[in-house]
């Protein structure tokens, strides 16, 4: 594989979205192997402690790496790591190792039965760049019923499940379990003082810049997240959102880093495939990222489930992207990772 393949792939991977953007993931190349790693130095130790949210955003850049895999002409065969991420928060001793998540096999020999895949993926292809998180006001325009239908399909083929919020109660139900996050937010300031240091203001590289925040919601219990922080931010301009929002939650039926790394490529796959049919949308994740509320996200009348991200979707105006570092920043020397040192444990599994 030549640099200017590995330069296309890794340009392709870091489009994905992350908590706060912080861009949390690291490339290694062994010939047509991709190693993929997450950079626990850029890992929101206040909001995400156990890293689950970051693998989330490993897993989109794992799907975004395959998606351009297969626009070069490869056959991909995911390697997930079993324990990829800590269940507990990480010994301040090996705090900034890089740690193996996930290796991507790539291969000019394609299976017939995988030609259908191949060209699925590839089609994503030119909306990796028009993938945005809109934190605009939604249009009074419903999404089709093929397309959701389409989304969950997609979600389900990466192994998680995606599940349509359209009774009226577990509308206001969500609603409350994000405005009850974020009063428990303000009895705990380790999580904003973190957050302002990667949201608003002007943002070079990393992080989410003011211009990418959208309005202000003039009512408090909108569907839409603040994640202003910055007085400064605070006041920017309000706007009425959406009364009945297309709201939907993205489930694995496991809860171990194998399974957030799934739910990071199905979240990944399904808004790539709403970009394609011009659906924008954003996350309301503020009840998935405190445990005591999280479980309170199930369907109580489903069937058991580990609810990963919550999305809110419809059709809004076209939004700035946000920035990204430069490639050669992502890319790991054979030097740069201590091979003994690396968290790795069991046996690898085909994903």
């Amino acid at each position: 594989m030549g640099a200017e393949e590995r330069e296309a792939l890794v340009k392709a991977a870091i489009l994905a979205p992350s908590m706060h953007n912080t861009q949390p993931w690291l490339f290694r190349f062994r010939g047509h192997e991709v190693e993929v790693y997450r950079d626990p130095k850029r890992e929101l130790r206040a909001e995400d402690p156990h890293g689950r949210l970051t693998m989330i955003g490993v897993g989109a850049a794992i799907f975004n790496l395959r998606v351009a895999a297969a626009e070069l002409g490869y056959e991909t065969s995911t390697h997930l790591v079993p324990d990829a991420a800590p269940t507990v928060p990480v010994r301040e001793e090996s705090w900034g190792l890089p740690t193996l998540a996930a290796r991507i096999v790539l291969s000019r020999e394609k299976a017939s039965s995988d030609l259908g895949t191949s060209r699925e993926l590839a089609a994503l292809y030119r909306f990796l760049p028009r993938r945005r998180t809109n934190r605009n006001p939604f249009f009074d325009r419903p999404i089709p019923p093929q397309v959701k239908e389409e989304l969950q399909r997609v979600a389900m083929e990466e192994g998680a499940s995606l599940e349509w919020v359209e009774d009226e109660t577990r509308i206001r139900w969500l609603h409350e379990l994000a405005l009850d996050a974020e009063i428990s937010e303000a009895d705990e300031p380790e999580r904003l003082v973190e957050r302002q240091m990667w949201v608003g203001g002007e943002r070079d590289d990393s992080g989410i810049p003011a211009r990418s925040l959208g309005p202000r919601p003039a009512d408090p219990s909108a569907a839409v997240r603040d994640l202003a922080v910055d007085p400064s931010d605070r006041l920017r301009e309000a706007a009425e959102f959406e009364r009945q929002p297309t709201l939907a939650v993205l489930s694995t039926q496991g809860d171990e880093p194998q399974d957030w790394l799934r739910a990071g490529q199905a979240l990944q796959r399904v808004w790539l495939v709403a970009t394609s049919h011009e659906v924008a949308m954003s996350l309301v994740n503020q009840p998935v990222e405190h445990a005591d509320l999280r479980w309170l996200v199930r369907d109580p009348l489903a069937g058991w489930s580990e609810p990963q991200v919550v999305l809110r979707l419809g059709y809004g105006p076209e939004v700035p992207p946000t920035p990204r570092r430069p490639v050669a920043e992502f890319i790991l020397p054979d030097a740069t990772v201590d091979e003994a040192r690396i968290t790795e444990s069991g046996d690898e599994r085909e994903d």
